[in-house]
């Protein structure tokens, strides 16, 4: 089976496309929330196990890191710079490598922009038992769980055509 190879141009505007359709998404659902009265919420979407709600964290995932905005700034920012080092330096010829990549990139800066400008984040989709999160949350998460789907299958095809030669 052979490998696509798509052009660098395509994949660029993969990764700023999928990156800046992740940050608006974030930033609007965010203000979305924001504007309604508290009196909204909980909102009920799947009864007993997920809800949209709304609080404001200044920390980190599961509330780590309370009040320690600045230092959050600067690890998002030195995050950031790393996935565009990743992205330039790597130059890996992937389609899902560059959109994972974009959605990291897009919650980051989602977070970012939140914490920067308000010195917190919003958080609203509530999963019972589980967590408070937001869109760049869930899409930080989902273009990680891609990139070890994409090591994971680079490592068995590897395997595999190791294991022939024997």
């Amino acid at each position: 089976m052979t490998e696509r190879i798509f052009s660098k141009r395509l994949l660029n505007s993969v990764f700023i496309l999928s990156a800046a359709v992740i940050l608006a998404a974030d930033q609007v659902t965010k203000y979305m929330v924001s504007i309604k009265p508290e009196t909204f919420f909980p909102l009920t979407i799947i009864p007993r196990f997920l809800f949209i709600t709304s609080i404001t964290n200044t920390g980190a995932a599961f509330g780590m890191f309370q009040n320690k905005t600045n230092i959050l700034i600067a690890i998002s920012i030195v995050a950031i710079i790393l996935i565009v080092i990743l992205k330039i330096k790597m130059d890996i010829r992937s389609f899902f490598y560059n959109l994972a990549l974009g959605f990291i990139l897009g919650g980051a800066l989602g977070n970012l922009a939140d914490r920067f400008l308000y010195g917190k984040v919003t958080d609203f989709i509530h999963v019972a038992y589980f967590a408070v999160f937001n869109v760049a949350d869930s899409f930080i998460v989902i273009g990680f769980g891609i990139i070890i789907l994409i090591i994971i299958r680079s490592l068995i095809r590897k395997e595999f055509i190791f294991s022939d030669r024997q």
